[in-house]
């Protein structure tokens, strides 16, 4: 059967038309919001479609209205959003526990919320009904104050992204952070920087494979089973605890395959809380070695890292002059047998313990493989030169000098 007369014009006026209902609708979801609605102006056919496509993403650019998000939710009555993403200003700030109540009610999939670089109030306080979102699979929040749970709060079950940065809980709430991280089974990627959390919280995930924890209070984070855990990366900042003991923190973190360790404190303790990284294949540090302490935080973690096989440090400052003895005498039988590749970034204004640090890598690492460092000699009395003539451990050792490497 031949289509009508007026198909085929319809057709050619508008060439989408030909295509299967479910492919117009996931072109409309592939769009940005802004688009998604300017698709009404294509044709009579165009006119209402994206307001019932399921899993449209609300993602507002900077700057946007809230009356335009307003409008854009009351249009939509389609079964699911997939992802609402908006930066928080004066001017909105009075309107996201209305937008929050409307999510809960379309199984929203992800929530972004994070203030306007001109928002001028401490937190964004929020509605609620974040906790009546049972459909999301991702969640991040900065500088938001979370409400207090609701009674009979079922959790998040297909919850699999938490992000968290400087956030504020109720301080008479007990153990509301352990709650949420309880109640999403399926949490593979948890983040939490700055999260103001004045209880005891013990994080226990069977399913989570990345951890990023900023230890801002000594003594308030714990951790259970964590059985899946591939990655964590463990933050130090200016808010943290001078002398902040890290010890038990690494232990809680045996089994991971890569771990980044960032501080900007010169004084940073591990007490005799034994842990070994048997399954560490590569390390990432970042710390000032402005007193002896980070020193022998370094070797600690690599006598416990039997397998290591990358190692990167990032050296921010640096003040301490240590002798080649003392050095030397780190260095344990087995330690860094299987490392393979270092890379050295210098921020510091002096060279002393990087050069010296190399060298030791360099006379003692028998399967190491590249050594690089983001600087090149000055001139031919550089210390770096020495590195091209140390004695080496490993025959295939390479010197790699490079203009420049990436942050950590």
């Amino acid at each position: 059967m031949e289509p009508s007369p007026l198909r085929v014009a319809a057709e050619a006026a508008d060439p989408l038309a030909s295509l299967p209902s479910h492919l117009l609708d996931e072109i409309l979801r592939r769009l940005d919001i802004r688009d998604a609605v300017r698709t009404s102006a294509l044709s009579r056919d165009w006119r209402r479609r994206w307001e019932s496509v399921p899993g449209l993403a609300l993602s507002f650019p900077e700057d946007t209205r809230p009356c335009v998000v307003d409008r854009v939710l009351f249009q939509y009555t389609g079964p699911r959003v997939s992802r609402f993403a908006f930066q928080v200003d004066d001017a909105s700030a009075s309107h996201v526990d209305h937008w929050l109540v409307a999510l809960s009610r379309r199984s929203v999939e992800s929530i972004s919320l994070r203030p306007h670089a001109h928002f001028d109030a401490e937190d964004i306080n929020l509605h609620s009904s974040i906790f009546a979102c049972p459909h999301l699979v991702s969640l991040h929040l900065k500088w938001c104050g979370i409400p207090p749970l609701p009674v009979g709060f079922a959790g998040f079950p297909v919850l699999e992204e938490l992000y968290f940065a400087y956030v504020t809980f109720p301080d008479n709430t007990e153990r509301q952070l352990q709650a949420i991280i309880g109640g999403a089974p399926l949490l593979r990627v948890l983040s939490l920087l700055d999260v103001y959390n004045y209880v005891d919280c013990v994080i226990e995930a069977p399913n989570l494979h990345s951890l990023t924890l900023g230890l801002e209070f000594d003594n308030v984070y714990h951790f259970g089973e964590l059985p899946c855990l591939h990655d964590a990366e463990i933050v130090l900042s200016a808010f943290s605890e001078p002398g902040h003991n890290v010890g038990r923190f690494l232990a809680g973190v045996v089994h991971v395959q890569e771990l980044t360790f960032i501080s900007s404190l010169d004084e940073v303790k591990i007490d005799a809380t034994p842990f070994t990284f048997y399954n560490l294949k590569s390390l990432k540090l970042s710390t000032p070695f402005t007193a002896m302490n980070p020193i022998v935080f370094v070797f600690r973690l690599l006598r416990s890292s039997p397998n290591l096989e990358k190692l990167k440090i990032q050296i921010v400052e640096e003040g301490m002059v240590v002798d080649w003895e003392f050095l030397n005498a780190q260095w344990t039988d087995g330690m860094c047998a299987k490392l393979q590749i270092v890379q050295i970034i210098n921020v510091a204004t002096h060279r002393w313990f990087p050069i010296s640090f190399m060298k030791l890598i360099l006379s003692k690492a028998s399967l190491l493989r590249t050594l690089s460092v983001n600087e090149c000699p000055g001139s031919q009395d550089d210390p770096l030169n020495d590195l091209l003539t140390c004695r080496r451990a490993s025959v295939q050792a390479e010197v790699l000098f490079k203009g420049s490497v990436g942050p950590l």
